[in-house]
């Protein structure tokens, strides 16, 4: 099964050279659910072996949790656990607690994978593991490890097509980053079975979350003060779907996690082999803007 449906989503470059190329649906598109929907049964009648969904607690792999059980697929949720000594639980545990929360409330017991952050890091294999598949942010590492350890087909909640306000242009612009491409590479190169970009599979996909109502609006400048699209996805999942996800809150409730939060606030951030590596990932950090309407009316050509 392709990694992306028929390649319709390309990234190129490095760095400062960075480009994304992005084909448009061949037919008119449904409500951002119901693509999802057809691009999950697309994925379940075409995997291979058992099938994985790296379950991190953010709100973007709840709502494939919420899609396989909505559709009765037999799937194993996989928790990961960072542990290390300068924590009495979980680094991640600022995540993990809804995903584990989440699997008790419906009776699943999912699988737990425990990784030894502070070795993972000291060591240096955090690094050397992201030199291997060109990436420029080192806590990715820690997903794709134990992506490899999952045998069978291998599902992520990756980021849905991400929109972003640029202040000093005063506009909003689709954001693709380069690292978060670079886990297409990890499953290539490392010949994974799976599906890592679920959220974008299809272009369907990626044109009806940008049609969303919510999303137009947002990009319409109707909620001043908004930066980005996180604290608004849940009002796209929960569109037609009838999950009631609760959003984040980045005042006082469940907030969005960058991935490294467990490193900042511990000797971990100081270790040698951190900052050797600060330098060379900025090589490949690149990041791809178009503005909103322009990719909105280019990828509408069949609607």
């Amino acid at each position: 099964m392709q990694l992306i449906k028929d390649n319709y989503l390309r990234g190129t470059g490095h760095g400062d050279t960075w480009h994304v190329e992005i084909d448009p649906p061949k037919r008119k598109v449904k409500s951002y659910f119901e693509e999802t929907v057809e691009a999950a049964k697309y994925m379940y009648e075409n995997k291979t072996g058992e099938l994985y969904l790296l379950y991190s607690g953010g709100l973007d792999s709840q709502y494939v949790f919420n899609v396989y059980h909505r559709l009765g697929f037999k799937f194993k949720p996989v928790i990961i656990r960072l542990q290390g000594r300068y924590s009495d639980q979980d680094y991640n545990i600022h995540e993990t607690q809804y995903a584990f929360d989440h699997c008790r409330s419906l009776g699943i017991t999912p699988i737990e994978y425990c990784l030894d952050a502070d070795k993972f890091i000291e060591s240096g294999e955090a690094f050397d593991l992201a030199k291997s598949f060109y990436c420029g942010t080192w806590w990715l590492t820690s997903t794709m490890k134990v992506a490899s350890w999952c045998d069978g087909f291998v599902t992520m909640g990756n980021d849905p097509p991400y929109l972003k306000y640029l202040k000093d242009k005063d506009e909003w612009v689709l954001e693709e980053l380069e690292y978060i491409h670079s886990i297409l590479k990890y499953f290539t190169i490392n010949k994974l079975e799976g599906c890592p970009f679920l959220l974008s599979y299809t272009p369907e996909m990626m044109l009806s979350f940008l049609l969303d109502p919510r999303i137009q609006d947002l990009a319409n400048k109707k909620y001043p003060g908004k930066q980005g699209t996180n604290s608004s996805k849940s009002y796209v999942f929960n569109n037609g779907s009838g999950f009631n996800m609760e959003g984040y809150d980045f005042t006082n409730g469940r907030k969005k996690a960058a991935g490294f939060e467990f490193v900042i606030n511990t000797p971990l951030a100081e270790c040698e082999a951190l900052k050797q590596n600060v330098e060379w990932q900025k090589q490949y950090r690149g990041i791809y803007y178009e503005n909103y309407h322009q990719v909105v009316k280019r990828l509408s050509v069949n609607q």
